[in-house]
């Protein structure tokens, strides 16, 4: 449940450790604190223009960064002043989600600073909670066109290593983590990035991106700044004419705004994940919207293993998934084309959806954005595919994420919303936490995933590529990486072991996972029952110590009494160790080791475990390790 609490700017010192200097006064506007006083934002005017900066501690996280938005030609960065005293609200709030824990949770404190410059009347609203700091803008009335926009990330001196992606308008671009000079210093990178500084890592990203273009990052020696490459030139600040009233439009508290800029601050790599920073800052759910129907799942598909799916073989498909004792089979492209016995490709579509719901299987649809670029035929689509019996939709080849496709998505949202729809989104835009608004939502792309590793095609993704998507595109949220491939010519061309390709199921969140591969791996697998047991959602979430960006990831996560490990090595064969003190007793435990001979193999062992044993545990380069402690 959400608290807004409005405090007085005086009873707030006490409170949050904030100070506001006078209406146009000069040097620091505002001072303010996290609820746990370990994180303090200070926005200021210096040598006439607008900066801030974020310290954890008595450290600094970010040293003093531009702020400022062009817009109509007015740049609001410079020469600002507070033009009133700030707004003040407290926030502490609780809701339901799917991801790496069950329940988020935000506690912060929001100043809203009235201010202007040249004339023109505009607001900064400022966030701290106590995992980070967040910024955005409220457009002066009547405002009609942005030009650019300034905001900056200037880092401190000591930063370690930075994980990043190369840029690419669908985020299928390569990750790297990396030392901070040898990023690229002309041209756009990827968000989000995660900077390890020694004491602290922190991540640098957008939350509640609804009407602007997608935002990328440009770098100038240690400091990133905030780019639009879909919308280069500036963009204009208008609704789309035949987008429902009901869309969210990039409006707060009644305003125009801009996205939240964002950075999460976390002292180890277990909190930087369960940040919930991006999710809160986004609205709740519409009043009385209920989704209780959305429900997370794994589901199968055909279109990696075989390509496009036969109408003659969707039977088969639809049993495997129910003797794997999945909920979903995914439609893929290819459906468009069936024709049989006088029949058209809906009517035989909606016979397949009907076969798998007699077997307990749910079936979700392809489509090409293409078919639905505007509202109108969006809907109709959309209705059509609810009315041949599906649970959800893929919507896929979504053009490059302008101010008004942003506002595209948000439609496609609001109508798989009513129409009771899950969505998921392929050659799209990463999220920016708003899968709180619509838990519809449930997973996107955006991300160089399994599609790409495939040998039809000659595609390899390098080793390390897999161990630093954890800290680049999952932490804008859910990823649909479709993880393990047990195919053993197609795991070999990257050297990657059947343990690396099923801990991807645990590392990677997807609340619907689409498992890459032919059924028929899975079935004849030596861990089946583990496949018909993993979860996709969780209740709890750990980085084990073993962890290094880049080179090897090792999560345990808990659903209700069930913990689950995955491991996944980079490119450098390692020993690591495995405290197993996060169970609460002696547990059953089935334990996935890398083959030292075979990649598509495992060596397994059914034992007791005790929450006093240290598993000592080889990783091969490219390999891994499963545990399921039941």
């Amino acid at each position: 449940m959400k608290n807004h609490l409005f405090i007085s700017a005086g009873l707030l010192w006490s409170l949050f450790s904030m100070s506001v200097h006078a209406a146009g006064s000069r040097g620091d506007l505002l001072r303010l604190g996290s609820p746990d006083k370990n994180i303090e934002v200070c926005v200021e005017e210096d040598g006439g223009w607008l900066l801030y900066s974020v310290k954890r501690g008595k450290v600094d996280v970010l040293q003093k960064s531009p702020l400022g938005i062009t817009v109509d030609g007015n740049d609001l960065g410079k020469g600002a002043s507070l033009v009133a005293e700030p707004e003040i609200e407290k926030i502490q709030e609780k809701y339901p989600i799917f991801g790496n824990h069950a329940e988020a949770s935000g506690r912060g404190v929001e100043a809203v600073l009235p201010m202007q410059a040249s004339g023109v009347r505009f607001g900064l609203v400022v966030r701290v909670y106590n995992d980070g700091v967040a910024i955005r803008y409220i457009l002066p009335e009547g405002a009609k066109h942005i030009g650019n926009e300034r905001t900056a990330w200037a880092l401190p001196q000591r930063v370690k290593k930075v994980a990043w992606a190369e840029y690419e308008p669908g985020y299928e671009g390569y990750v790297h983590v990396t030392a901070l000079e040898a990023m690229p210093d002309k041209g756009y990178v990827g968000g989000p990035l995660t900077v390890d500084l020694g004491n602290c890592y922190v991540t640098l990203t957008e939350a509640d991106c609804e009407s602007f273009p997608d935002m990328a990052f440009t770098r100038s020696g240690n400091t990133f700044q905030a780019g639009f490459p879909a919308s280069e030139k500036g963009w204009d600040i208008r609704r789309l004419p035949d987008e429902s009233e009901k869309i969210l439009a990039g409006r707060y508290k009644g305003k125009d705004v801009s996205p939240w800029r964002c950075v999460i601050i976390a002292g180890d790599l277990t909190a930087l994940v369960n940040s919930d920073m991006l999710t809160n800052l986004c609205p709740s759910p519409e009043e009385g919207r209920d989704f209780s129907w959305v429900q997370p799942g794994r589901c199968l598909w055909q279109w990696w293993s075989v390509g496009a799916p036969r109408y003659e073989e969707q039977k088969e498909w639809f049993d495997a998934a129910a003797k794997l004792t999945w909920e979903y089979y995914l439609i893929d492209d290819g459906w468009r084309n069936w024709r049989k016995d006088g029949k058209d490709q809906w009517e035989l579509l909606e016979e397949v959806i009907a076969y798998g719901r007699s077997v307990g299987v749910k079936s979700i649809v392809w489509v090409n954005s293409n078919e639905m670029r505007t509202a109108g035929p969006r809907r109709a689509y959309l209705e059509k595919i609810k009315a041949v019996g599906a649970s959800g939709i893929k919507i896929d080849f979504i053009p490059a994420a302008t101010a008004e496709i942003m506002q595209w998505y948000m439609g496609a949202m609001q109508d798989c919303a009513e129409l009771g729809l899950l969505l998921n989104f392929h050659g799209s835009v990463k999220p920016t936490g708003l899968s709180r608004t619509y838990p519809n939502d449930v997973t996107r792309e955006a991300v160089r995933g399994n599609e790409w590793h495939i040998l039809r095609y000659g595609r390899v993704l390098p080793q390390s590529h897999y161990v630093a998507l954890p800290f680049t595109r999952l932490m804008a949220g859910a990823a649909d990486v479709t993880p393990v491939t047990l195919n053993p010519r197609e795991i070999e061309t990257g050297g990657y072991t059947w343990t690396h390709e099923f801990a991807q199921s645990i590392v990677f969140l997807s609340p619907i996972t689409h498992f890459s591969d032919h059924y028929s791996y899975y079935l004849e697998s030596p861990f089946l029952d583990l496949l018909k047991a993993v979860p996709t959602v969780w209740d709890e979430t750990r980085v084990l110590s073993c962890t290094e960006m880049g080179e090897v990831v090792a999560y345990a996560r808990r659903k209700g009494n069930d913990w689950w490990v995955g491991v996944m090595n980079g490119d450098k064969e390692r020993e690591i160790e495995i405290p197993l003190d996060f169970l609460k007793k002696s547990m059953d435990a089935v334990l996935l080791h890398d083959d030292d001979k075979i990649l598509a193999s495992v060596a397994r062992e059914d034992r007791k475990v005790s929450k006093k044993e240290t598993l000592k545990v080889h990783l091969r380069a490219g390999g891994g390790f499963v545990g399921w402690f039941h």
